[in-house]
């Protein structure tokens, strides 16, 4: 199969089972990319970092190395290609923050929106609680970037079953902003997750009503209300 055969098994049918023994035998550069994410997406981040070293990626095989807790190696890689890759810059900046030590190198309000629940979450798949408490606890560093940083950390922490970190999150986003529709919702779904229908019911009520029509809240009223 040709490249873009394989691509459509793995960003389409995501059949990576088929796509592993396709490429086996396969030397070219494109073929090491495609396994190292697919090994990535499985969490076997050893065997990610091997096929993306393979294929000359090192923005890949540094992220594999702060993933999996080794920061100060994830650093000796992604310090010299800062210039030409901004996102090592992001993971560069959550090092720094771990490791408790100043940084010149600070994140974008869309680097925080596209990485940061994507990376805790990897994270939090990976068993990596510590840098994760590390992070979340200097969440003030990210506000001054982006002040939506409350309610992605929430989300997170909600769809790991933190639910009463995930409260106090959502409530300190509402009250930065509170005609926010998805941070009620969020709040509604987290009370409704503990059976607290009455609270879910209020949350889904002011989401709809600081977004009139919202969606999703509209839906969840007439579910309670049946």
């Amino acid at each position: 199969m040709n490249k873009k055969e394989i691509e459509n098994l793995f960003y389409i049918k995501k059949d990576y089972s088929k796509i592993k023994e396709l490429l086996k035998n396969s030397e070219e550069s494109w073929s090491f990319v495609i396994l190292g994410k697919i090994f990535l997406k499985e969490l076997d981040v050893q065997s990610a970092y091997k096929y993306f070293l393979k294929a000359g990626k090192m923005f890949e095989c540094g992220y594999c190395k702060f993933i999996s807790g080794n920061l100060s190696e994830a650093k000796s890689i992604l310090s010299p290609i800062k210039e030409k890759y901004p996102n090592a810059n992001w993971v560069l900046f959550l090092i720094n923050l771990v490791q408790d030590k100043v940084s010149n190198i600070y994140p974008t309000y869309f680097q925080i929106r596209n990485f940061y629940e994507q990376d805790i979450e990897m994270l939090f798949k990976l068993g990596q609680h510590e840098i994760i408490e590390k992070i979340i606890g200097k969440i003030s560093c990210f506000e001054v970037f982006n002040k939506e940083i409350y309610k992605y950390t929430a989300r997170v922490l909600y769809n790991n079953n933190y639910n009463s970190q995930a409260e106090k999150f959502l409530k300190k986003s509402l009250e930065i902003y509170y005609k926010d529709p998805e941070t009620h919702y969020l709040l509604g779904e987290l009370y409704l997750k503990e059976n607290k229908k009455y609270l879910a019911k209020q949350e889904f009520i002011k989401a709809d009503e600081v977004n009139q029509g919202y969606i999703p809240a509209v839906v969840k009223l007439k579910e309670i209300i049946n």
